[in-house]
């Protein structure tokens, strides 16, 4: 291995060596690899430091060999292509090879970050017989590996069509200003008396030619190619006028939105919120932000720095999908936050893995003892809410309480009154994400449900025998 791998850059350069390897493959036996490989962890190497895409980098060039080229695709990605391969075999070992390359943590200023790669693969002549074609099926299965959390996936003819093909700037940048994205919300239940708290905010593209499109789909575009700070605040200002809403109509519901690792490192964001409460008329206290755990992570005193501008003006803070990131437990007494997120992959795996509700346990009891409130993602069974009752969790969400839907059926639901020990009719509820029929503004409710509010007390002091694993790989 050495430094001389060709390192070009962009979609358009990377069809040339494509290509040209295509030409001499066929006057042989040989097959040309494509491998693209992206990243759980910030959407790609546009969001991590260059110290840690130096380190990215090297163990590419490591794990390679000289004649293979290496290019950063226009979309963030990191585009590999094997000039002569025997087959499918020889692709998959590679591309575990690389996965193995970039599974150890990188460390840097005492911050250990773990990148989970995803890699899609397609070969000449089986998948594509030109460059354009086998990047573009590379770019399929890459995005089925994403979607299922594997570490490869090879594309096959045969496999159902995705429905959400490679979303491009221009596509995504006309959804925002043609109005074609909308929001659906998810009921927070406090489950010592079955009240709501609050709702998630969640967003969907209504694509004219794909139908419903997820976050995952296009969120990751959006990190790429600076889409991302108009897209939160659309989602923002819409969601602030569904509570402005809800206030005209009695009913007292904070929301939650998620925030990005560039919507964090942008300095004008504690400026544009405070206009956007200003300009809606909405108060700072029903505004919850959620960031997630590697967000933080990637610059904990920056982040630090721009969440106390925030909290400043009155907006609540939360960190999300706690437990699958690495914190550091000194920073997470530092972060002005007020609670903390389960992920949902340790609550809905519990019932029948006694680690995860070990896990899910000991997050709650951390979350008390730090003085905040936890919220468990993921209920979808009438036993995982009884285990989070017993755990003496503060909220729960889920589809066993309800899934994701329009702003008047959250309003229905706070009619149904439906407490964690009384199931929710599944038929009512049932099949809400994609029913567009049902999307309308808020009708007035009779009923007037309010958010009850607890206080969280900073208890006795933590020790390492009180804290799960995954929370002690950073100190």
């Amino acid at each position: 291995m050495t430094d001389d791998i060709q390192i070009l850059t962009g979609d358009a350069l990377f069809q040339l060596p494509v290509a040209n390897a295509i030409s001499a493959a066929q006057h042989s036996a040989r097959q040309v690899g494509l491998l693209l490989i992206d990243f759980d962890y910030a959407e790609g190497l546009g969001n991590i430091s260059h110290h840690f895409s130096d380190q990215i980098w090297t163990r590419l060039r490591n794990t390679l060999r000289d004649t293979d080229t290496i290019i950063r695709m226009d979309g963030g990605e990191i585009g590999v292509m094997l000039p002569s391969v025997n087959g499918t075999e020889d692709a998959i070992i590679v591309a575990g090879k690389i996965h193995t390359s970039l599974a150890e943590p990188f460390q840097s200023e005492n911050i250990r970050l773990n990148v989970q790669a995803h890699i899609g693969i397609a070969l000449y002549p089986e998948h594509g017989n030109n460059a354009d074609a086998l990047i573009q099926q590379a770019r399929v299965a890459l995005g089925d590996a994403m979607r299922i959390k594997k570490s490869y996936v090879l594309f096959s003819h045969d496999a159902k069509p995705r429905r959400h093909s490679p979303l491009r700037m221009s596509r995504l940048r006309q959804a925002i200003i043609g109005d074609e994205l909308f929001l659906l919300y998810q009921p927070k239940v406090v489950m010592r008396d079955g009240s709501v708290a609050g709702v998630e905010v969640l967003c969907r593209w209504q694509h004219p030619d794909l139908g419903v499109v997820m976050p995952d789909d296009f969120i990751p575009v959006a990190e790429r190619t600076g889409l991302i700070a108009p897209l939160t605040l659309w989602v923002l200002y819409r969601s602030l006028l569904q509570c402005r809403e809800w206030n005209e109509a009695g009913i007292e519901l904070g929301v939650a939105v998620n925030l990005s690792m560039r919507n964090l490192d942008a300095l004008e964001l504690p400026t544009q919120i405070a206009g956007l409460l200003k300009s809606v008329g909405v108060p700072s206290e029903q505004l919850e932000l959620e960031i997630t755990e590697s967000t933080i992570m990637s610059d904990p005193q920056r982040a630090i720095r721009n969440l106390a501008l925030i909290k400043e003006l009155g907006v609540s803070l939360t960190i999300d999908d706690f437990g699958t990131g690495y914190s550091s437990l000194a920073y997470l007494t530092k972060l002005p936050v007020k609670g903390i997120k389960i992920d949902k992959s340790f609550v809905q795996n519990m019932e029948s893995d006694r680690d995860n509700a070990v896990i899910v346990r000991s997050i709650v009891d951390l979350g008390h003892n730090l003085g905040l409130k936890v919220v468990a993602e993921g209920a979808e069974t009438r036993k995982s809410a009884e285990m989070l009752q017993m755990f003496h969790c503060d909220e729960a969400q889920g589809y066993y309480f309800c899934p994701p839907v329009a702003g008047h059926r959250v309003n229905e639901f706070l009619a149904a009154k439906c407490s964690p020990s009384r199931q929710p009719d599944s038929q009512a509820w049932g099949a809400s994400e994609n029913n567009l029929d049902n999307l309308s503004l808020v009708a007035p409710l009779p009923e007037i449900a309010t958010a009850q509010n607890r206080r969280y007390e900073r208890s006795s002091e933590i020790t390492d025998d009180d804290v799960p694993e995954f929370a002690l790989k950073i100190r």
